[in-house]
């Protein structure tokens, strides 16, 4: 009897340590299989995915995406980032994965809700489902989720209060919820001492500063941004938060004066604190965070000094204090930040001339100094150093003198807005050196003498405005190379002569404007022809007209008329006549468009009716005395007794107020007896 017990208990033993393998083959076998039907339901699944297959079951540590632990061959890690997977995770059977550690499916479109089942894989560290399009709350479940260090929503579509259980996540170091719709929990439930990043961003909260971040003293990283905090910063945020290397509260509410307590984040290397409410000085102390790289501070009411302290960050790559009340000059020292490669000052109230230690600043890529009171004149000696800069702001401030030819050394700008100061002298030649420059804009000073010939090489200009200056001269044929210019704007200058038909080639055109000049001939008859996108238009106030080509008739050319995209003209105070063309855009035509042209005709209210076909006796027999009027009068043996083709144009335009049908340089004797017909 004793020895069938011995034997039935070895049997028992035998049996049980044989289903042990047979356990973690079906524990791989039912992952396998959860994988496999998951993707099935996906609305698209990836070639990467081929080898989840049902006939390669038990090669599941092989799989795309998948890693085993070594010792139990069950999952580990799925990493399913950036694979443009279309689906949710509904169908998605998490239960089986009770090894898994990581679980990364960031960057796809996944939607549908946040399965409260992911609350079940208990030795998860890792949960990345950030960038896709989840809906809905965060599950509380995630609670449950003791081992986790790593956890980012960022970038969905979340909604709800941000469940205070996440506070039960002691292990947490790193915690996104930004952009999403979020609103705020209670935050005088919320603990979470180990966080090293948190970024809340992008939400919907609306609370004072939470409390409890002021406890996180391992942070390194915040970002409460993008939402509508209001009260002050708290003193604790920089007593006791000293590992900060970032810190951004911009966009927000937050009020009241900056610290000078700021100085004792030393470790900080990005501050920004744009658009809020904040006011009073900004602090000297700031100049003794050696390491800052960026200083964001514009949108607030900032007033007084900028702290000539900013010259001792010897790292500071980006200061912008734009859009405040800063009411000093410009600090010398700030030719001491030599890795500066972005310097914004625009929208104060600063004053003075530019220093010219500003000429150290060698690696600045972006200057915007316009919206003050800044004044002198641009010195050689300042610019011929920035030669790495892509766009020089300086307009509406008090600058004059020449536009200094060095500029032409600027060979990478691409932005070079100079307009509303009172610079002289002429446009530098050296200007067609900037062949990067795509805006261009002089305008509102008291530049003059002619346009030179280099502009024209400027192929990738896609805005010159040159208006409210005194620039003479002619426009050139080359107008023609600037293939891809969408405004050309050279109003209210003393410009003259013909505009020429190359303009006509510039199909990119939105807005043209040569208005308050001193232009003559004829409006190029196909503007606008192969100009799909033109939306405005004015030649108003100048004499075009006068000896124009033959080939338009004095009239305003038909191809105008086909533009559907032109919204807003002015042809007004030329000498256009003939008929104002009823098609297209005109069909609606205003009179104030036109007024000052007296030879036009047209239905648009205010506008003499043009003759009709079916004139009366009279006006025949007037038509047949003029016309041959006009043939004697051309046939005179002595030339000089001859009227000239202007006097010929008037003469038939003032006694006809019509058109001819031919141009004026074909037209002969025999088909002049044709037009009273």
């Amino acid at each position: 009897m004793a020895a069938s017990q011995k034997l039935y208990a070895a049997l028992f033993h035998v049996l049980l340590l044989s289903l042990f393998p047979l356990k973690t083959k079906s524990s791989a076998r039912t992952q396998a299989e959860a994988l496999v039907q998951w993707r099935d339901t996906l609305s698209f699944s990836p070639p990467h995915l081929t080898s989840w297959s049902r006939s390669d079951l038990h090669n599941l540590c092989r799989w795309t995406a998948v890693s085993c632990n070594p010792t139990s061959l069950t999952v580990s890690r799925i990493n399913l980032s950036s694979l443009n997977i279309t689906g949710t995770l509904a169908g998605f059977n998490l239960t089986p994965f009770t090894d898994l550690t990581r679980f990364d499916i960031q960057n796809n479109s996944v939607s549908g809700t946040i399965p409260s089942a992911i609350g079940s894989l208990s030795k998860l560290n890792n949960l990345d489902l950030s960038v896709n399009l989840f809906g809905g709350s965060i599950p509380v479940e995630i609670s449950r989720l003791t081992e986790l260090q790593y956890l980012s929503l960022y970038n969905n579509n979340l909604s709800g209060a941000i469940p205070f259980q996440l506070a039960s996540l002691p292990k947490v170091r790193h915690l996104d919820l930004g952009a999403n719709y979020l609103e705020n929990p209670d935050w005088s439930k919320f603990s979470m001492p180990s966080l090293e990043y948190l970024s809340f961003s992008l939400n919907e909260l609306t609370s004072e500063f939470p409390g409890f971040i002021t406890n996180c003293r391992n942070l390194t990283f915040l970002d409460l941004s993008l939402n509508n905090f209001t009260g002050q910063i708290p003193e604790l945020l920089y007593t006791n938060l000293g590992k900060l290397e970032t810190l951004i509260l911009s966009t927000n509410s937050f009020e009241g004066p900056l610290s000078p307590n700021i100085s004792k984040l030393s470790n900080l290397k990005n501050l920004s604190l744009q658009n809020n409410l904040l006011s009073g000085r900004i602090p000297e102390s700031i100049g003794s965070i050696s390491g800052l790289q960026i200083v964001e501070l514009f949108s607030n009411s900032f007033q007084g000094n900028i702290p000539s302290s900013i010259g001792q960050l010897k790292h500071l790559e980006k200061l912008d204090l734009r859009m405040n009340a800063l009411n000093s000059t410009i600090p010398p020292e700030l030719g001491l930040c030599t890795n500066l490669t972005y310097l914004a000052l625009a929208d104060n109230q600063l004053r003075g001339e530019l220093p010219l230690s500003l000429s150290n600043l060698s690696k600045i890529t972006d200057m915007g100094l316009s919206e003050n009171y800044l004044s002198g004149k641009i010195s050689p000696t300042l610019i011929s150093n920035w030669t790495e800069l892509t766009s020089l702001q300086v307009q509406n401030n008090l600058f004059y003198g020449n536009i200094p030819p060095e500029i032409g050394k600027l060979t990478r700008l691409q932005y070079l807005f100079l307009y509303n100061n009172t610079f002289s002298g002429s446009i530098p030649p050296e200007i067609g050196n900037l062949k990067e420059l795509s805006n261009l804009d002089l305008s509102g000073n008291n530049i003059s003498g002619p346009l030179p010939p280099t502009l024209w090489d400027l192929t990738n200009l896609q805005i010159l405005n040159l208006f409210f200056n005194k620039i003479n001269g002619e426009i050139p044929p080359e107008v023609g190379n600037l293939k891809v210019l969408e405004t050309l704007d050279l109003n209210t200058n003393q410009l003259h002569g013909q505009v020429p038909q190359t303009i006509s080639n510039i199909t990119s055109l939105t807005a043209i404007s040569l208005f308050g000049n001193n232009f003559s001939g004829s409006i190029p008859s196909d503007l606008g022809k192969y100009m799909p996108s033109l939306k405005y238009a004015s030649f108003s106030n100048n004499n075009f007209s006068g000896e124009l080509p033959p080939e338009l008739c004095r009239r305003i050319p038909a191809s105008l008329s086909s533009m559907g995209s032109l919204s807003s003209y002015d042809f007004s105070y030329n000498e256009l006549t003939g008929p104002l063309p009823t098609e297209g855009v005109f069909q609606n035509a205003s009179a104030r468009s036109f007024v000052g042209n007296p030879g036009l005709c047209g239905k648009a209210a205010g506008l003499s009716q043009c003759p009709t076909t079916d004139s009366s006796k009279s006006s025949k027999v007037n038509k047949k005395v003029l016309i041959v009027r006009v043939a004697l009068a051309c046939t005179q043996t002595k030339p000089e007794a001859r009227p000239t083709m202007h006097v010929v144009a008037q003469e038939l335009s003032a006694r006809t107020q019509g058109y001819l049908a031919e141009p004026l340089d074909s037209i002969t004797i025999s088909k002049l007896r044709n037009f009273q017909k």
